[in-house]
């Protein structure tokens, strides 16, 4: 399977199924750790329409892994240093294609100087998945906007 998968840039016509694979996983991972206003917060910044004037303006870079035409991983870049989605379907986790999609990531902005930070506000789910990418935890648990978050960074 592996070999199969293929890593790439979001096409425009992906983002339906790229905003049902984000929400997909959030419901069943990290939903359950926001408040309402929390959730209500991430499923709008997921909407196709939302994605999209991301997509169209350039702020945000998205990267996907896909299996048989389906996306299994998401990773999506604000300004160059900052993590604002990332995701892998259930049955893919811990098959390394979260770290390839960081590693491809980092790739790109490797010749970029102005990039020596990268940023997250980890949900608790996934505070484990980054520190074993190198992340470091820089405060506990905050609230924020009624998301339970944990503010980490990677020094490249």
């Amino acid at each position: 399977m592996e070999n199969n998968i293929i890593y790439t840039e979001l096409q425009k016509e992906e983002i339906n199924q790229y905003s049902n694979m984000i929400n997909n996983v959030f419901d069943e991972f990290v939903g359950k750790d926001y408040f309402e206003q929390g959730i209500i917060k991430f499923k709008e910044y997921t909407e196709p329409k939302n994605i999209l004037e991301r997509f169209k303006n350039g702020s945000n870079n998205f990267y996907i892994a896909k299996y048989n035409e389906e996306i299994i991983g998401i990773l999506e870049i604000r300004n160059k240093n900052h993590i604002s989605l990332f995701f892998t379907k259930k049955e893919y986790h811990k098959k390394g294609i979260g770290k390839i999609l960081f590693e491809n990531y980092k790739k790109t902005i490797i010749n970029n100087s102005d990039v020596n930070i990268i940023t997250v506000n980890s949900s608790i789910y996934g505070e484990k998945f980054y520190e074993k990418l190198g992340f470091i935890k820089i405060n506990e648990v905050q609230e924020k906007d009624g998301m339970k978050i944990i503010k980490m960074e990677y020094k490249v």
